[in-house]
């Protein structure tokens, strides 16, 4: 706001007459409204300085009384006339009702341009508003504050100090919102994605965009205020945008660093942390709460996806499910994997979690395959590079190899490493005493039989599973079930005692084809 007193000083009228209310110049102006309409009393803002030309009233000094009655009872600023264009000059009876109301009627020269004198005073608002606000220190506190602590709650948050203004940052990745009240949440909700990017709603104005990076859109940002205070949409905006922005930087920033710390690590590439205590003080700087026992989860995900969205879908369903905090847990990102590293305890039921968690994700990051390797509780630090180096061994294998398996565990992959180092032909004199009528019928005839029978035991014995995994109706599974039933392969047999049909089976498949290979 300004003063009228202000506005005349510094001259945006460069020619003027002031007829009454001389002594009352300092009534404060919020805003300029031009007045060319006789239903004046639907566009009389409060506070507000009125141009006119008088055009709807001329010699209706009536209707005179009546705008006058309307902008006290508004508390109008004042009003300024440009007379010889329609009247003459204000008629006596309106100078002296002006004068006991001790309201200011001001009047400019036919010469004076309305519009130049509309655009001036706007500025002179807008300018006094930068200038309360005081934008410079506000910038300056946020931008220190945000430093400290990157988020965009922490920035929604500056705008509570903001009267009539309301600020929302919504995050289309991880889906978090942040808004300084719930009054501009509701507004956002219903125009989310508006045609233009100014609404208005009845005295109100929300404005909508995207914040871009890069060419990625990593924040849609709203703000709301009143019809008269649209001017706080552009002062501020901009400034939202880049402090969004810059969180966006600092919070990239900080991951990389951790990403990097965490890959060092993990990989034993720095031997620095070795006990628990190390382990527990670095992680302080990365706002990490690191307590033992914890438990690694590393994620292969092929297929077209979005890998920040991922990221944030699995973290999310973890926090759920073992109902955890957010700092019990962070991620790191390797290309096409994904390791997560988790606080837990013993009486966790791990192996639940994770099927559930298995289940979500194909769900929720469809058209995917995804391989998921876990360990068992780890309990001292120097041992989570080791176990480490198993799972992402045997993830990288189960997509070479193509293996079907999904979820593997550390016990798994050490009962697979155990039998690799046993003797070759005691391995291929075990496979073929189970499973030699298959593979010499398969090696005649090309009818994929291993493949299938392993396939219907992972597919825990279900017809419509096993055929939608090979591919083939359901007809074709049940003929080439049937003929491994006649090589005699008891199925029914098979569903009550199946781990040694099966550990052969991928053994023939698996084990000694990575074996020969080498």
């Amino acid at each position: 706001m300004i003063k009228l007193s202000q506005l005349l000083k510094i001259n945006v009228i460069e020619s003027y007459e002031v007829l009454t209310g001389k002594t009352n110049l300092d009534r404060l102006v919020s805003s300029v409204s031009v007045l060319e309409t006789p239903e004046f009393e639907k566009y009389v803002i409060e506070n507000s300085l009125i141009l006119t030309t008088l055009y709807p009233i001329k010699e209706d000094v009536a209707l005179f009384n009546k705008l006058l009655d309307i902008l006290d009872k508004k508390n109008s600023s004042g009003i300024i006339v440009k007379i010889h264009r329609y009247v003459e000059s204000i008629p006596k009876e309106i100078i002296e009702k002006a004068s006991l109301l001790n309201f200011p009627i001001i009047t400019i020269d036919y010469d004076a341009n309305l519009s130049t004198v509309f655009n001036s005073i706007l500025s002179e608002i807008q300018g006094s508003e930068y200038n309360r606000n005081n934008l410079t220190p506000f910038y300056t506190n946020i931008l220190n504050s945000i430093s400290d602590n990157p988020s965009t709650e922490a920035l929604v948050e500056s705008a509570k100090d903001i009267a009539d203004l309301e600020v929302l940052i919504f995050n289309p990745v991880s889906k978090k919102l942040h808004c300084s009240n719930e009054v501009i949440r509701s507004y956002y909700e219903k125009y989310s994605h508006p045609t233009n990017t100014l609404v208005k709603d009845k005295d109100l104005l929300l404005y909508v965009t995207n914040i871009e990076y890069g060419n990625e859109i990593i924040y849609r940002i709203a703000l709301l205020t009143t019809e008269e205070k649209r001017y706080l949409l552009y002062n501020y905006a901009e400034i939202y945008k880049m402090l969004a922005i810059f969180v966006f930087q600092k919070k990239r920033e900080i991951f990389m660093r951790q990403n990097q710390f965490l890959l060092g690590f993990v990989s034993n590439i720095t031997s620095n942390y070795n006990t628990n205590e190390e382990l527990m003080e670095v992680s302080q700087f990365y706002n990490w709460d690191v307590k033992f026992p914890l438990f690694l989860m590393l994620f292969s995900i092929k297929g077209e996806h979005n890998p920040q969205q991922s990221v944030y879908c699995i973290q999310s369903l973890i926090i759920e499910l073992l109902e955890i905090p957010h700092k019990t847990l962070r991620y790191i990102v390797m290309d096409d994997l994904i390791l997560f590293i988790v606080n837990t305890t013993y009486e966790s039921n791990i192996l639940e979690t994770i099927e559930l968690l298995y289940a979500r994700l194909e769900i929720d990051i469809p058209n995917t395959k995804i391989k998921l390797a876990y360990s068992n509780p780890i309990d001292q630090a120097h041992e989570i590079p080791k176990v480490f180096a198993i799972l992402s061994k045997t993830v990288t294998n189960a997509n070479r190899k193509n293996i079907d398996l999904s979820i593997f565990n550390e016990n798994h992959v050490r009962l697979i490493s155990l039998l690799k180092s046993l003797n070759y032909e005691e391995l291929h004199d075990f496979s073929i005493s189970i499973i030699g009528r298959l593979l010499d019928y398969e090696k005649k005839t090309n009818l994929p039989l291993m493949n299938t029978i392993y396939k219907y035991i992972q597919c825990r014995f279900s017809i419509k599973k096993t055929a939608d995994a090979l591919y083939i109706h359901t007809n074709s599974l049940k003929y080439r079930l049937s003929v491994i039933e006649k090589l005699g392969y008891r199925i029914n047999n098979i569903k009550s005692h199946f781990f040694d049909f099966y550990l052969a089976l991928y053994v023939q498949i698996n084990l000694l084809e990575d074996i020969s290979d080498k």
